[in-house]
C-alpha cells in the first residue's frame, strides 16, 4: 500500500471515528478506502475527489475538462468503463489521458494500458462528471447496475481487463503461485505456456518439478500480472525483458529477478525467488573436506590474490563467495562486492548491485571500487576480457580478489583467462586457489533408510531428497603448476600435473560423501555423469 493509500484519510476533515469506519469496511469489505468513503456517504464527491487529487498528486478534472467525443477507442468496452468509474479524456503524442474516481485502484490503469498499448496518464475526477461524460460518450447506460462481467463477448482483451482491474482472481493466482515456490523451496517458478495448455515448474534443489497449473486461457493474465510487478512494458510481447521486483508473500519479503520470453505461444517467465536474507553462510556449511576448507583458510588470509571458484550456473558459486566473506568481514577491512544480483544482504560488506540498463557493468563498477580503498575486492562473475584484466591487476597491485568464473573444472579454470586474452605473466604472479564446484542433492534422512516409504514420505514430498551440499575440487596454485599457465597450454596437462601434487577431483568428492551416505549413485550420475562408486 502507498504513503497516499494509507496516508489521505489523516489529511481529511473526516472525525477519527469515521476514518477507523473507513478502515474497518475495507478490511471487511476488500474496497479501496475511498469506495467505502462513498459508499457511507461521508464526503460529497466533489470533496473526494479532490482530497484524492492532491493526495496522488493528480491532476483535478471537472466536466468542462473532458472532449465532447470520445477519443477513438473502440478496443476499451464501454461497460468496463462504466463499472470501474474511468474515462478516457484525450490522447496525444504522450499517451492516453484517464479520469477515474479512484486512483487506488492501479489495476484499472493497467488493464487500460494492457489493452490499447498505450501509455497511461491518469487524473480524477469527481465520480458524478465521470458519469455524465460516459453518457455523453457512449449514450444512457442499459446496465443500472453494470459490473466487470458484463464485457463483450467478442472482446479480445476482456477478461484480461476484467481480472486486472477486479485485481483479486489474477493477483491471488499470481501470489499463491509464489507463495507455494517458496514454501517449496523452490528457487525458480518456470511459467511456460504451450498450445492447448499452461505448465508451472518449480525448481527445487537444482531439479524441475511440475506443479498444478491453471487452464490456458489464464496464462496472458498471469504473465501480464508478473511483469506490472517487475515494471516491465506489458504490451511488448515480441522482444525478451528482464526485471526486479520486491514482493511480500505471506509474511515473508522477497526479491524477484523476472525474465521474459517471446515463444511460439506466448510468452515464457521465469521467475528467481531471492528470499530476502542476511548471510549467515560458514566456511563449515558448504561441504567442503577438512584439508580443503583449511587451505581456502589459508589462502584468504592473504593480503592479495587472486581465488577463483567456477563452475556452471546454479552449482553454488556465490554461495560458497558468501561462506569466505563471512570469514573477511571484519572491522578492520573493507569489503566491496559487485553482484548481478545481489543474493546475500551482508551486513558490514559494501554490495553493488550490477544494472546494464543504466551503464553499471562488471567492468565499470570494477574500476570505481578501485578508488574506493578497499582490501578486499568480490566480482560476481569474469564476463568478459576488460573484467577480468581489471580483477588480475587489481589483484597484482595489492588486493585480494575473489571471483567466479564459467569452467567446467578447476583445472580448465587458467586456460580459459588466458583464452579470453589475461597475460599469463599476470595470472602467474595472481593467481593463488582455483576452486570448482558442483551442488549435489541430499538424501532424506527420514525416508533415505526405507526406500518403500519415499513416495508417501512428507518431509521430501516422495523426491526421497532434501536440500543440498557442495561437491568441490580445489587445487592450490604450487610454483610448478603456475608455470604450466602460457598460451596454447591444455586444461589436460594441468589437471595430471594437480593430480601428481595431490590434487583430488570432483569425482574423488563424490565418493566421500556416497560413502558417509550423505547421498546416492543416481544423484552423483544426474551431477556429473559419471558413475562413481564407494571407496
Amino acid at each position: 500500500m502507498t504513503k497516499a493509500q494509507t496516508s489521505w484519510l489523516e489529511t481529511s476533515t473526516l472525525s477519527t471515528n469515521d476514518q477507523a469506519r473507513v478502515a474497518a469496511g475495507a478490511i471487511r469489505s476488500g474496497e479501496s478506502h475511498a469506495y467505502v468513503v462513498r459508499k457511507l456517504g461521508l464526503l460529497s464527491d466533489t470533496a473526494l475527489a479532490k482530497l484524492l487529487a492532491k493526495a496522488y498528486d493528480l491532476p483535478l478534472m471537472a466536466l468542462s475538462d473532458f472532449s465532447n467525443t470520445a477519443p477513438v477507442l473502440a478496443n476499451l468496452p464501454q461497460g468496463f468503463l462504466r463499472s470501474n468509474q474511468a474515462c478516457p479524456v484525450a490522447t496525444d503524442e504522450t499517451g492516453l489521458i484517464i479520469a477515474v474516481a479512484d486512483p487506488e485502484n492501479q489495476a484499472v490503469l493497467d488493464g487500460i494500458a494492457l489493452t490499447t498499448d498505450l501509455a497511461v496518464r491518469p487524473a480524477v475526477a469527481a465520480l458524478a462528471d465521470i458519469e455524465a461524460a460516459l453518457t455523453q460518450y457512449f449514450g444512457e447506460s442499459h446496465q443500472p447496475n453494470p459490473d466487470a462481467n458484463n464485457f463483450d463477448a467478442n472482446h479480445a482483451d476482456a477478461d484480461h481487463l476484467r481480472d486486472l482491474a477486479s485485481e483479486a482472481p489474477v493477483v491471488r493466482l499470481v501470489n499463491d503461485v509464489i507463495s507455494l515456490a517458496a514454501n517449496s523451496r523452490a528457487s525458480d517458478i518456470h511459467i511456460e505456456p504451450f498450445r492447448d495448455h499452461l505448465q508451472i515448474r518449480f525448481r527445487i534443489d537444482g531439479v524441475l518439478h511440475k506443479t498444478e497449473a491453471p487452464p490456458i486461457n489464464m496464462a496472458k493474465l498471469m504473465i501480464s500480472r508478473v511483469k506490472i510487478i517487475a515494471d516491465l512494458d506489458i504490451a511488448e510481447r515480441r522482444r525478451p525483458q528482464d526485471g526486479r521486483a520486491r514482493v511480500n508473500i505471506d509474511g515473508r519479503p522477497l526479491d524477484l529477478r523476472i525474465a521474459t520470453s517471446p515463444n511460439v505461444h506466448g510468452e515464457s517467465v521465469v521467475i528467481r525467488l531471492l528470499e530476502d536474507r542476511d548471510a549467515h553462510v560458514t566456511l563449515q556449511g558448504l561441504g567442503l573436506s577438512q584439508a580443503n576448507e583449511v587451505l581456502l583458510r589459508n589462502r584468504l588470509a592473504n593480503p592479495y590474490g587472486l581465488i577463483l571458484v567456477v563452475g556452471p550456473t546454479g552449482g553454488g558459486k556465490t554461495t560458497t563467495l558468501a561462506g569466505a566473506i563471512s570469514q573477511l568481514n571484519q572491522p578492520g577491512r573493507k569489503v566491496i562486492s559487485i553482484e548481478d544480483p545481489v543474493e546475500y544482504q551482508i551486513d558490514g560488506i559494501t554490495q553493488i548491485a550490477v544494472n546494464a540498463a543504466v551503464g553499471l557493468t562488471f567492468a565499470s563498477a570494477l574500476r570505481s571500487v578501485l578508488r574506493h580503498d578497499p582490501d578486499v575486492i568480490v566480482v560476481g562473475e569474469l564476463r568478459d576480457t576488460e573484467t577480468a584484466e581489471i580483477a588480475v591487476n587489481a589483484a597484482l597491485t595489492g588486493h585480494l580478489v575473489l571471483a567466479t568464473l564459467h569452467a567446467n573444472t578447476a583445472a580448465a579454470a587458467p586456460a580459459r583467462l588466458v583464452d579470453m586474452g589475461v597475460d599469463p605473466a599476470l595470472l602467474r604472479s595472481t593467481l593463488k586457489l582455483v576452486i570448482a564446484q558442483r551442488l549435489i542433492r541430499l538424501s532424506c534422512t527420514v525416508c533415505s533408510k526405507n526406500p518403500a516409504s519415499t513416495k508417501n514420505c512428507t518431509n521430501c514430498n516422495g523426491t526421497g531428497y532434501v536440500g543440498r551440499s557442495g561437491l568441490f575440487e580445489v587445487i592450490d596454485m604450487q610454483n610448478n603448476l603456475l608455470s604450466l599457465i602460457r598460451p596454447g597450454a591444455a586444461a589436460p596437462e594441468f589437471e595430471e600435473a594437480a593430480r601428481n601434487a595431490g590434487f583430488s577431483s570432483l569425482a574423488d568428492d563424490a565418493r566421500i560423501k556416497l560413502a558417509a551416505g550423505l547421498t546416492d549413485a543416481d544423484e552423483i550420475w544426474r551431477v556429473l555423469g559419471e558413475k562413481v562408486e564407494k571407496p
